[in-house]
């Protein structure tokens, strides 16, 4: 059963709960899960998102009530209900006023001064992206990428192969293209990634796609320009 694709209003509102930081576990595993499959969705998304909340942090400024505040309170409560029971009212009120201030206090500090969760030193990949994209009006290619798993899903559009296929390449660090085999052209496809490769599927890695020969694939090095490609980025 095919993905369904989000609104953007649910887009919108998915990248800023992961820019707040207020989901954690398999809520937040979830809501990637959502986002990597929308074709519109874009990583950029969620830094729009952390630019807008990062000016909150210095603006939020404590505001404390004025000092006349409580007596007017016991003032009005004085003249609306049986004096016998104001004092008894007035400071089971009180209290609860306090308790719902210091709830909304709470909830205001997580929801907006509270910095993005530590990332720990050697976290495990929940899942990592890509958008390999060539010429304005060329080719596009999504992927998505299960390092648990090792399995690449790729949803190509405007890659016409005729004589020649198209080739995905990993290209780490050292810059050297290592083939990860052909894949097809106009429909979703998936790919499993040779265990001795998958410690180069890191973050800020390129994928990048070549139209090649069917002949002799998996091929050593590619013989053209890329089409289309773009960095892994790792949530």
């Amino acid at each position: 059963m095919a993905d369904a694709v989000l609104t953007p209003e649910e887009r919108d509102a998915l990248a800023a709960e992961l820019a707040l930081g207020v989901l954690d576990g398999e809520a937040r595993a979830d809501t990637l899960r959502q986002l990597i499959t929308d074709p519109n969705f874009s990583p950029d998304m969620i830094d729009a998102w952390e630019g807008r909340l990062a000016a909150l942090y210095d603006a939020y400024v404590p505001f404390a009530p004025p000092e006349t505040l409580w007596t007017g309170i016991e003032n009005h409560i004085a003249e609306s209900v049986n004096p016998s029971l104001a004092a008894g009212q007035l400071r089971w009120w009180r209290a609860g006023a306090l308790g719902s201030a210091a709830l909304a206090a709470s909830l205001a500090l997580v929801m907006f001064l509270r910095p993005t969760p530590p990332v720990p030193a050697a976290p495990p990949a929940q899942v990592a992206v890509a958008q390999m994209v060539g010429a304005s009006d060329g080719p596009m290619i999504l992927a998505r990428y299960d390092p648990s798993s090792g399995g690449l899903t790729l949803r190509p559009t405007g890659v016409a192969p005729d004589r020649l296929a198209p080739e995905l390449w990993i290209i780490p660090a050292d810059g050297k293209p290592r083939s990860l085999g052909l894949i097809a052209g106009g429909a979703e496809s998936r790919v499993a990634i040779d265990p001795s490769y998958r410690p180069l599927m890191t973050d800020g890695a390129t994928l990048a796609v070549t139209m090649e020969s069917i002949d002799g694939a998996p091929h050593d090095a590619p013989s053209s320009a890329p089409i289309a490609a773009g960095k892994i980025s790792i949530f």
